[in-house]
């Protein structure tokens, strides 16, 4: 029995895939063979994979037109291959989604058996960081909701999926070798021109997140180099997702351009591209009207002083716009992360399940303020850098358009692998001077 003992890392990581690996199987046969209740958008993603898998225009799908299809092609076309090799269109999606969360998994152990090193650590410190990245990733790949949404046909894994291909091979290129390559190229363009193309607003916020790290880097001659590669991919994945019918968000869905607080430039390709960032503040509060209606558990939206009555016919101005959003912002980010609560928000089973989960996301920001108290630093802080930003600008920019908390419980899982790294570079045990290193494993040698 001695010889199926876990006693590295290299076998506890590979033993949680394997076990992802067979839980997804189990997990994929026990789903029902109509959408999940808990995810009733699977139901329109499996219908869009058999409408494209039996060639028909995306343009002519009768839920939006092609932005649908556009903003979600990463899973739909996968799926619509399978759905033409004879799967079930449900199947087809919830196959493809699956293959997503593993291989996430999978791409995280895989880097960090690459490039973890414990050989400068004395014993009690080894031990230390490696049951830490043990249990860090046994929450990654198991935890209830994360571990649900990326088994169903839902567009959640597959954003995950890109986005931390995106900040893999951003640190590989800029941290790690510091230098281009035509593969780091190509990978981090494509990363993030499909991040695009799971969720074209989380491939805004990685763009902007990874530019802005690299406005805080203008002294490192590798900046230069890669700066002109992520807004090329910004570019590239903006105008993939322009199509013949409107997204939802987009200007013509917010009213009439004559509105002081729409900047419409549609009218032109770089207003095509500008659009969504121009009026990010107007698709913020349409979003959240939209995820208001036929809600079971609507997000009251709390009044805001500058907020232009209703019945009025004064359209607000873009500073009141972006006034409320921020007045709100406290209020709305509380919602996002720890939200339904057990006892005030409990109206069925399903929130009742979210609500005890969400002690979970309580413990792991109060981990991390109560370290950041205790240690007052952070580890790998510059490696860590653009994950942080990418992380504030994504909980305050998905706060603010939720309307109905099912939906906000279900988006928050996108964040849960930066708050898990946030957590580890927290935790993680630094070297001791080799001397003391020598000093503790020749007295346990004695011992």
């Amino acid at each position: 029995m001695s010889g199926f003992k876990l006693q590295t890392l290299k076998q506890k990581l590979w033993a949680i895939v394997a076990t992802s690996f067979v839980a997804r199987v189990i997990m994929f046969f026990a789903l029902p063979s109509t959408p999940s209740s808990l995810a009733p958008d699977e139901g329109t993603y499996a219908f869009l994979t058999k409408w494209i898998g039996e060639s028909k225009p995306a343009n002519q799908f009768p839920i939006f037109g092609d932005g649908l299809y556009l903003s979600g092609r990463s899973i739909i076309l996968p799926a619509s291959f399978l759905y033409r090799a004879g799967f079930d269109e449900l199947d087809a999606v919830r196959i493809v989604a699956s293959t997503y969360g593993f291989c996430s998994l999978l791409t995280l152990i895989m880097l960090t058996l690459k490039i973890y090193n414990g050989h400068q650590l004395s014993r009690p410190q080894q031990a230390h960081n490696e049951n830490l990245i043990s249990v860090l990733f046994l929450v990654f790949a198991f935890l209830p909701s994360h571990f649900a949404w990326s088994n169903l046909g839902l567009r959640e894994s597959a954003t995950e999926f890109w986005l931390i291909a995106a900040f893999i091979s951003f640190f590989i290129i800029f941290h790690q070798k510091e230098e281009i390559t035509i593969l780091g190229t190509l990978i981090l363009t494509g990363s993030i021109v499909l991040t695009f193309s799971a969720r074209p607003q989380v491939g805004w916020v990685l763009g902007v997140a990874l530019v802005t790290f690299l406005m805080f880097n203008l002294k490192r001659t590798i900046t230069y180099f890669t700066l002109p590669i992520i807004l090329c991919a910004v570019v590239l994945g903006s105008t993939s997702n322009l199509g013949s019918t409107s997204n939802l968000g987009s200007t013509s869905n917010l009213g009439s351009t004559s509105n002081p607080a729409i900047a419409d430039i549609s009218g032109t390709a770089l207003g095509s591209i500008l659009n969504p960032l121009l009026n990010v503040g107007e698709v913020i509060e349409y979003k959240q009207e939209a995820n208001q209606v036929n809600a079971a558990s609507a997000i009251k939206t709390r009044s805001c002083p500058r907020e232009t009555p209703t019945l009025t016919s004064t359209p607000p101005t873009r500073v009141d716009t972006y006034f409320c959003i921020a007045w709100r912002a406290p209020y709305m980010v509380s919602t996002f992360l720890f939200r339904p609560i057990l006892g005030v928000d409990v109206t069925s089973a399903p929130s009742l399940f979210a609500a005890f989960e969400n002690l979970a996301w309580l413990g792991f920001f109060l981990a991390i303020f109560g370290l950041l108290i205790r240690r007052r630093t952070i580890t790998f802080l510059n490696p860590l850098f653009p994950v942080v930003i990418f992380l504030i600008l994504y909980v305050l920019g998905a706060s603010a358009y939720q309307g109905n908390m099912g939906t906000g419980f279900r988006h928050k899982s996108l964040i849960l692998w930066a708050i898990l790294l946030v957590i580890f570079a927290l935790s993680w045990r630094k070297p001791e001077k080799p001397t003391e290193i020598s000093r503790s494993d020749s007295q346990e040698s004695a011992v």
